[in-house]
């Protein structure tokens, strides 16, 4: 795993899915449920998920907490959303 800001993290990929599908009471011909996923809340995850997954650099250990500043804006907001939405999920088991 990689250490961010201390503490280790991992993707939920069934949080992906569960925060951009609509809900719908149809079904398909077969009978088994339709499901249709919210295209701006796919392309907005995607675009968080890209920003963590290739901006991110480990701030210089001997710069403590003035070395997170170093990360950009973008980083910031993209990191943030994916932790409130609970799709970039920290680790507590991992050591």
């Amino acid at each position: 795993m990689v250490e961010i800001f201390g503490k280790n993290y991992y993707i939920d990929i069934d949080g992906i899915t569960s925060k951009c599908q609509i809900q719908n009471p149809e079904k398909n011909e077969d009978g088994s449920d339709k499901i249709e996923i919210n295209i701006f809340k796919y392309e907005t995850i995607k675009m968080c998920l890209d920003r963590i997954l290739n901006e991110f650099d480990e701030p210089d250990s001997e710069m403590g907490v003035f070395g997170q500043n170093e990360v950009s804006v973008s980083f910031k907001i993209a990191f943030n959303t994916l932790i409130k939405y609970k799709i970039l999920m920290e680790d507590d088991e991992y050591e």
